[in-house]
């Protein structure tokens, strides 16, 4: 549910696979002109041109950590990683459905998303609505499309279904957001200790339990072992945390100080925030050389968000 790091792709596979997202993502969805038109047309506002697309790019990191294979250098619609690329989509649907919620004026009331007019603002609130549950359940149905489970197993395919499940729901993105609101309305001086938990607890499932799922997605795809699952849970957690520390850095300086609104900076300060970044960014390390040299996209995803 938040915005990404503004620097440039450090390696040629992210780009690609951010294409391959991009072609997933046109493929699973309904074209512009098909009834309801102003639905399927809100729906494709919101998910096109996306991102970075860093959510289906760990599911990709995950994937070939944890793959027989061998190091894979390029990414390709057809080539191996193609099954994380199919999970890394049905991840950036939820992903692009909560940034539509996330702008409504009833959540954070944003009127741009990426440069341009949000959803409700484009189309309107009724229609932005329906817009993200569309996204919402289109990507469990991509997960259980026959063709997909086929490929991946009933069981991988219920697996990938629950993970999904999960980091969207209650105790997750959600329970995330619902903690968000919570916390905005709360009055906090005095009461630091209690404004640091608090934070952490809601940016660790606004954020960090989507890309969570990624990573985990990916490992499933690509046969992980249970320590595997454990260690790249732990990867993107430390990831998800820097992620969004980085993001309130970088926000920092528009936030209105009146609004209320408690972040890793309005808690901690730019300094103490800076300082629990670097250790979020250590520890994630420390869990991607786990996988020696097929841990390698996992650390170009820590340089992409780590500051120069």
């Amino acid at each position: 549910m938040s915005g990404s790091s503004s620097k440039a792709m450090p390696c040629a596979w992210l780009a690609q696979a951010s294409q391959m997202v991009d072609a997933a993502l046109d493929a699973l969805m309904p074209g512009g002109g098909a009834a309801p038109q102003a639905l399927h047309a809100a729906m494709r506002y919101s998910v096109f041109p996306g991102g970075k697309r860093l959510r289906p790019a760990l599911a990709v990191a995950a994937w070939e950590a944890v793959c027989r294979l061998g190091m894979v250098s390029g990414v390709s619609p057809d080539g191996p990683h193609a099954l994380a690329i199919r999970v890394g989509a049905a991840v950036e649907l939820v992903h692009c459905y909560s940034l539509i919620h996330d702008d409504l004026p009833c959540m954070d009331d944003d009127d741009f998303r990426r440069g341009r007019p949000s959803c409700h603002r484009a189309y309107g609130e009724a229609v932005a609505l329906l817009a993200g549950d569309a996204l919402l359940t289109l990507a469990f149905e991509s997960l259980a499309r026959p063709e997909f489970v086929e490929a991946v197993g009933a069981r991988q395919a219920c697996l990938l279904v629950g993970e999904l499940a999960g980091a969207a729901g209650s105790l997750g993105m959600a329970g995330g957001q619902a903690l968000e609101l919570a916390i905005s309305e709360q009055s906090w001086p005095g009461r630091l200790g209690e404004a640091a938990e608090a934070v952490q607890a809601m940016e660790s499932m606004k954020t960090g339990c989507l890309f969570e799922a990624a990573a985990r997605m990916g490992g499933i795809v690509g046969g992980a072992s249970q320590p595997e699952m454990d260690e790249l849970s732990r990867f993107a957690r430390q990831f998800g945390l820097a992620f969004q520390i980085r993001d309130d850095m970088e926000d920092a300086e528009s936030q209105d100080v009146e609004s209320g609104r408690i972040t890793a900076v309005s808690v901690w300060g730019l300094e103490g925030a800076r300082d629990r970044f670097d250790t979020s960014i250590v520890a994630a390390k420390r869990h991607a050389d786990h996988f020696g040299e097929a841990g390698s996209k996992l650390r170009d995803l820590l340089d992409l968000i780590s500051f120069a």
